[in-house]
């Protein structure tokens, strides 16, 4: 399971032939952590990191040694809820994801602020659809069922 993501490396190859290329500010962020999305879509890809590619994620910061790296080691993060659904919400401002307790009340509801890379670990719930209201983006958390 790739969790580690190098950053691509620079080709001295260009369309002209002669090394002349376009910069991709990109690769100048450094290697990423596949445990450490920045979005949803990469939150999705963080839940089986075979699919993870550089981009979208957070940077590493063992430099590489996954088994030294404090957010592969900690425990998963645990969510109690009465529903078996709850809807996470993101600030249309800031970006920062909102667990909501009601969301038919949309942003006057009680909220618990989360990270995306503690929702990467979350036990017990899976990533659901997107969802879109008159108050915003979000997406869904659904309970995981015994089989």
């Amino acid at each position: 399971m790739p969790i580690y993501l190098k950053a691509p490396a620079h080709q001295n190859g260009g369309p002209d032939g002669q090394g002349w290329n376009r910069v991709s500010l990109g690769s100048l962020a450094g290697d990423q952590c596949a445990l450490r999305p920045r979005d949803y879509s990469h939150l999705q890809e963080s839940q089986d990191t075979r699919r993870a590619r550089y981009g979208g994620y957070g940077p590493c910061v063992t430099g590489g040694n996954c088994e030294a790296c404090p957010i592969f080691r900690a425990a998963p993060s645990t969510l109690s809820s009465l529903d078996d659904r709850v809807l996470v919400r993101v600030h249309p401002r800031d970006g920062h994801l909102y667990l909501m307790s009601r969301p038919e009340d949309g942003w006057a509801s009680l909220a618990k602020r989360w990270t995306w890379q503690d929702l990467a670990r979350l036990d017990g719930w899976e990533i659901g659809r997107r969802h879109r209201d008159e108050h915003g983006d979000g997406f869904w958390l659904n309970r995981c069922t015994a089989a």
